[in-house]
């Protein structure tokens, strides 16, 4: 997910939910926001990418979030017990290909 050249997200479509990266928690999380954005909003750009990318921009550091500034959302994320790993993501990608 980008937002002009600033790239925002690393995100997944699973079902009809997006998950998105959280560098902070190193794994991918529900996000509702991202969901609105995504079905409703229209103002970001999504761009497909495969799991070479994907691993590339979460290496990056794309998905950061400021800590001082989102406080809320980190402690929210950090307690999600339904958090995946990169690793089931990409596998879940792979297994929906074949």
């Amino acid at each position: 997910m980008k937002d002009g050249e600033r790239e925002l997200w690393v995100a997944a479509l699973v079902e009809e939910d997006v998950w998105t990266y959280v560098v902070n928690t190193g794994k991918f999380h529900r996000n509702e926001g991202a969901r609105h954005a995504f079905y409703f909003l229209n103002e970001l750009e999504y761009v497909e990418i495969g799991i070479a990318e994907a691993q590339r921009l979460i290496g990056a550091g794309v998905g950061a979030v400021d800590e001082q500034e989102f406080p809320d959302s980190v402690r929210r994320w950090r307690e999600d017990d339904q958090g995946m790993d990169a690793e089931v993501v990409f596998a879940s990608m792979v297994a929906d290909l074949a």
